[in-house]
Parts: structure tokens; sequence; C-alpha cells
């Protein structure tokens, strides 16, 4: 694939920064929000939204230590960068 890009004036060099950048900026906005409006820690119930994973399933990580947790009393929470984290180190890439 050939990106060469032939720029005869400074005029042209600048509108073509400014769509490159405006391209990019486009393309991160959705993730930027999605990542800022997050909760930090989740709920059980939104545990099993994020996941679809079962109560026993939840519990059963919990009680093997595969995902994180905190616990207050009754009250437990789980970190969303860990669940994240945990999602991604068992994420299985296909064979091609």
């Amino acid at each position: 694939m050939n990106n060469s890009v032939c720029v005869s004036t400074r005029e042209d060099l600048q509108q073509l920064i400014e769509e490159a950048v405006s391209k990019a900026v486009k393309q991160q906005i959705p993730e930027v929000i999605r990542e800022a409006t997050a909760k930090e820690w989740l709920t059980k119930k939104e545990l099993q939204e994020l996941t679809g994973w079962s109560n026993r399933t939840i519990q059963y990580m919990r009680d093997t230590e595969q995902i994180p947790y905190s616990q207050h009393g009754y009250k437990i929470l789980y970190p969303r960068k860990g669940i994240l984290k945990f999602l991604e180190n068992h994420h299985i890439k296909p064979r091609l």
C-alpha cells in the first residue's frame, strides 16, 4: 500500500495535518468518553452484565482468588480495571 502524499504549499500541508488530527480524534473520542464515565468499582449485578457470568461463577472465581474484589461487611465490589485485566489475560487468540 502506497501512502505517499505530494504537498505543494504550506496551506495544503496545514489542511492535511488538520484532517489527520481530526480523524484520529474522532476515532479516539468514544473510547475516552467511555473510560472517563465508567465506574471504578462494579457491583455483582454490573459484573454479571459486563461478563455474562452467573452468581455461582463469580463466587467460585472469588473463592479461588481468580478475580480481584473488595469486601466491607456483606458489601462486595469488583474493580473494573482488575476485571478487564483478568479478561485480557485470559483472552485466547484465534489461530490463523
